[in-house]
């Protein structure tokens, strides 16, 4: 090989590999983990070490915030599922928001945490910030202001560990730098914003600041863990009358927003940020986290599952179709699909998905909840009454197929509710199948919706105002899930 030879082929070496490097192995093809502990299991691309160091603290802090009745989160009828990546792109490339490093979704099948660990963010604490807002989910019938929101979750999550102590209320630098060099929003902007996502990059670092000075400020006062707590209740009920969010602050937590929006320009400058302490088992003595490699396969089902929450339907098909060839998991993935092409408007290409799904695995409680959930899509959008009815049918006898296999869950009380009202007959059964919804599930709006309209059904006036109203009370801002409430109460006040 002549020399000029040999430096091309040594370049084109050097190249293609500084290629691979720069591309990587796809996302479904790196080294995944399960780690799971005693409250909590995460999918991960991070290293064992680094994962564990992650899952500690969360365990911390689920033990000293948490209020459970001992049940795992996975193993609750409405299972946590965290995933964890290292890169934005691959972040972004499963569904989640690209001004975002870590996402919190909530449905009746399950709540699921994204999370990037990235030079660009601190892993523990994007983790810990999805983890309080799932906390404030579980925290019942409130619905907390979006400021509070998320001004509370930046609040508790930046925190440290130290022998049998947490604490928690640290500066978080990168707000401090939005609010040093930033022009604030007007506070009265704040309050009343319920989607960061309508602002821009700038805006939404300073609302994400503005918060958590907002969260850190409140918290700081001497009565705080009363005024506070009492503070957001009264607000959500204020809001929920109609009231708009900025005279529902000021009446709620008695305060004048001209004078606080001073007062917080002078607690920034004064830049104390008092941590607080509580104390915790931060040794965690039982902690033995176990942990295996993941096949391939299963990969791609936890990235399509998570790439459908997101509504990332061209994602979530790839890796659907991916795990096709896979005999342990081709049942989910046909299954997968057919959700897909149900959602698509594909009804007989989704139809034929699931079929091929339940002959394979006929035995699997989530084929036929995903079967049940085709049905119920086709009720939704069906006007013809016999039709639908026909549907309804198909939806009752998928989720009695569902119930050989496991006991009901919040998903499927709700789901059978919606068919006998669909069907307008059994409204007393449905009713009994929406209450237990509820009960399981008060942070769901449309089991309660649907609940309220039964109860008006049967005459039952007085409490279809009660749970309309208790719908209001969570959704403070206005949607077709406030139209109808608002329709109902209008009806169940004229029947009476």
């Amino acid at each position: 090989m002549s020399a000029a030879t040999r430096h091309f082929a040594i370049a084109v070496c050097v190249c293609l590999i500084a290629g691979n490097v720069a591309l990587g192995a796809p996302l479904d093809e790196r080294d995944w983990i399960l780690m799971t502990s005693d409250n909590f299991r995460v999918h991960s691309v991070l290293g064992e070490q680094r994962t564990t160091e992650l899952l500690r603290h969360l365990e911390v802090m689920h033990s000293t915030f948490a209020v459970t009745d001992g049940t795992s989160t996975y193993d609750s009828n409405v299972p946590t599922i965290i995933l964890i990546v290292d890169k934005h792109d691959d972040y972004t490339a499963i569904g989640a928001p690209d001004n975002s490093m870590g996402f919190f979704i909530s449905d009746l099948r399950e709540n699921a945490i994204l999370v990037e660990d990235s030079n660009d963010a601190r892993g523990v604490e994007v983790m810990l910030h999805e983890y309080v807002h799932f906390l404030s989910l579980q925290s019942g019938r409130i619905r907390y202001p979006r400021w509070y929101e998320e001004g509370r979750a930046e609040y508790l999550s930046a925190s440290r560990l130290r022998q049998n102590v947490l604490e928690y209320g640290l500066p978080v630098e990168r707000r401090l730098v939005s609010l040093r060099f930033g022009s604030w929003l007007p506070l009265e902007t704040v309050l009343e914003l319920t989607d960061p996502s309508t602002l821009d990059e700038e805006q939404i670092d300073l609302f994400y600041g503005q918060s958590w000075l907002l969260v850190h400020y409140l918290s700081s006062q001497p009565d705080a863990e009363i005024s506070l707590p009492a503070g957001t209740k009264q607000y959500s009920v204020l809001v929920g009358r109609g009231m708009n969010r900025s005279d529902a602050f000021e009446q709620a937590f008695d305060q004048d927003i001209a004078e606080l929006e001073a007062m917080l320009l002078k607690y920034f400058l004064d830049g104390s940020f008092n941590s607080k302490k509580i104390p915790a088992d931060t040794a965690l003595p039982g902690f033995a986290p176990q942990v295996r490699e993941l096949p391939v396969a299963e990969v791609r089902l936890a990235l399509a599952r998570m790439a459908l929450r997101f509504k990332n339907f061209d994602g979530a098909e790839t890796w659907f179709t991916a795990v096709l060839s896979d005999p342990e998991s081709r049942a989910q993935g046909e299954a997968g699909l057919g959700r897909i092409l149900g959602i698509r408007g594909d009804i007989e290409g989704a139809r034929a998905r699931f079929d091929k799904a339940i002959h394979l695995m006929a035995w699997d409680f989530d084929i036929w909840m995903d079967y049940a959930q085709f049905w119920a899509q086709r009720v939704s959008v069906t006007a013809d009454f016999k039709t639908r009815e026909r549907y309804a049918l198909r939806l009752v006898d998928a989720l009695e197929n569902a119930l050989t296999i496991k006991e009901a869950t919040p998903e499927l009380n709700s789901l059978m509710g919606f068919a006998y009202l669909a069907m307008d007959k059994d409204i007393y059964e449905a009713i009994d199948y929406l209450e237990a919804a509820a009960d399981e599930a008060p942070f769901d709006q449309a089991s309660r919706l649907l609940l309220a309209n039964a109860y008006l059904l049967v005459g039952d006036n007085s409490r279809a105002i009660d749970m309309a109203e208790s719908v209001l009370s969570l959704e403070h801002g206005p949607s077709n899930v406030t139209v109808a409430a608002q329709g109902l109460i209008t009806k169940a006040r004229q029947a009476d």
